[in-house]
């Protein structure tokens, strides 16, 4: 109750707010332009997050679900109904935005399962500051046929989140990798899996680079790009 209105946005599109708190936003929402643009950015910078880094799951996870329930003892029936508190419902809320941020950044079931606990939460709270960043701005480019790249960046952060979708895989000796290109030198911005893996990777270090680029290198990366990008996005 004590937060400045215009500080919600974020939380608001990502329904994390409590009941109380939901209800003043919306009432503030019809007469402040500002919000109202912000949400509707965040809106849309969720969305093509989400496209780009959706993924079927393998079948085998499928199996694996079911012979899990088959061997789980099911709750009994409550014997009586409580209706909520506010701050479980608070929390509840929250534990489905942290659900939608691991679908957005197309961790999804299995990859969740190779990452500790630790990991998965400090990934989405870098995620998440990125995309509810006031000046977050996203970039999306096809490439192969099939294949996206998305960077959702922030100046303000000086960070981008990087996801990708449908990407060839590379042989062993080879790596997707990453530039800051501005007014000076390419930067390097890091490597991507290079399997192709849709999984998200926060890059530091945006600086006053104009466009973000992707290089085939070799494993590990290079000090300098050795040929033209294949991929360019506009930062905003």
């Amino acid at each position: 109750m004590t937060r400045d209105p215009h500080d919600l946005a974020g939380p608001y599109v990502l329904d994390a707010l409590a009941d109380t708190e939901r209800r003043r936003f919306e009432r503030h929402l019809p007469g402040c332009t500002a919000c109202a643009e912000e949400a509707a950015g965040l809106r849309e910078t969720t969305a093509r997050l989400a496209l780009a880094a959706a993924q079927r799951p393998p079948d085998r996870l499928r199996g694996r679900v079911m012979a899990e329930i088959a061997r789980t003892r099911q709750s009994p029936p409550p014997l009586a109904r409580r209706l909520p508190s506010a701050r479980a419902r608070g929390l509840s809320r929250l534990a489905a935005a942290a659900c939608l941020v691991l679908a957005l950044t197309g961790g999804g079931v299995t990859w969740h399962l190779h990452r500790s606990a630790d990991q998965a939460l400090t990934l989405n709270r870098q995620v998440t500051a990125v995309m509810t960043a006031p000046d977050a701005h996203t970039s999306t480019a096809r490439v192969q046929g099939a294949g996206a790249v998305t960077v959702v960046s922030s100046r303000s952060l000086g960070k981008a989140v990087v996801t990708t979708a449908r990407l060839a895989p590379l042989p062993p000796a080879r790596a997707y990798q990453m530039w800051w290109l501005g007014p000076a030198a390419p930067r390097s911005a890091g490597t991507l899996d290079p399997a192709g893996t849709p999984r998200p990777v926060v890059a530091d270090g945006l600086g006053d680079a104009r466009r973000f680029g992707v290089t085939i290198e070799p494993a590990g990366g290079s000090s300098r790009p050795t040929g033209p990008p294949f991929l360019t996005l506009d930062l905003g």
